[in-house]
């Protein structure tokens, strides 16, 4: 006969069950993901190798696209449509339909692009406000025009909706309005 007030194996195997479910429970509702913060962005996010650029010529190694996010102009930002980087190495354009950027020499492996010399593919990158990468230059790599401006590091410049923004890791332009855009570096290459 059984003792009163005794739990016996079956009791205990249930109450242990009901515990790792309450516990496995409370771990997915504090890691299920925020889908409010997502609402609202153009663009979604992609892992390295995929892109949205202009010539459809797919990511390189070194390139990563990722999702757009909402820019921030800064007040001092200054009124330059040609510009290039202290190190010499980037120098951009930035016009009414479009931005974009040279760079003379990278670490990367360049991005293949349908109809795009080895030679020049990499080299140019450009934003409008519905996508952003790199893009053919034709036969040749495009030169700076004479008197340029120096864009110091931590220094900004817009014309229209494009906004460029001069780092110590490269350059960063985008579209003010979509937030799409580029960062380009010796190092590697970001579209959004």
């Amino acid at each position: 006969m059984a003792k009163r007030g005794a739990v016996g194996p079956a009791a205990i195997t249930l109450i242990v069950l009901d515990v790792l479910l309450i516990a496995a429970l409370v771990v997915i509702m504090a890691t299920w993901p925020d889908v409010t913060s997502n609402q609202g962005t153009a663009a979604s996010t992609t892992g390295t190798g995929a892109t949205g650029a202009p010539e459809d010529g797919g990511a390189g190694d070194g390139e990563e696209t990722t999702q757009a996010e909402a820019v921030e102009v800064p007040d001092d930002a200054l009124d330059v449509a040609a510009f290039t980087m202290p190190s010499g190495n980037i120098w951009c354009q930035l016009g009414d339909d479009s931005t974009q950027c040279v760079i003379e020499s990278f670490d990367f492996s360049p991005p293949p692009l349908d109809g795009c010399g080895q030679d020049v593919a990499g080299h140019v990158w450009q934003v409008t406000t519905e996508q952003a990468g790199p893009v053919c230059p034709g036969d040749a790599v495009p030169q700076a025009p004479d008197d340029v401006t120096e864009l110091a590091y931590g220094d900004a410049t817009t014309v229209g909706d494009f906004l460029c923004e001069s780092t110590r890791d490269g350059v960063v332009c985008r579209a003010i309005s979509t937030g799409h855009g580029f960062e380009i570096a010796r190092s590697g290459t970001r579209s959004f």
